[in-house]
């Protein structure tokens, strides 16, 4: 599992695109830790995957947690 820190959710394609469809990330944020497979961001976050700023620049983070990502925020 590869893991990074970022202030809120962020997805980086440099670290998510090499990895399988069955291998975890995870984002640590001050809100606390996003744990999920490629494939699980690939079916969940597929608007991201299409957006210019991911296939560009290589980063997407949002400005507030959409409820979706609540149920990759793993319990303390």
């Amino acid at each position: 599992m590869v893991e990074y820190s970022f202030n809120r959710l962020c997805f980086k394609a440099n670290i998510i695109e090499p990895l399988d469809d069955s291998d975890y990330f995870a984002v640590h944020t001050p809100m606390g830790t996003f744990k999920m497979t490629k494939g699980d961001f690939y079916r969940v976050f597929d608007n991201v995957v299409k957006t210019k700023s991911y296939l560009e620049k290589g980063i997407y983070h949002y400005p507030t947690t959409p409820e979706k990502a609540l149920v990759f925020l793993e319990k303390k």
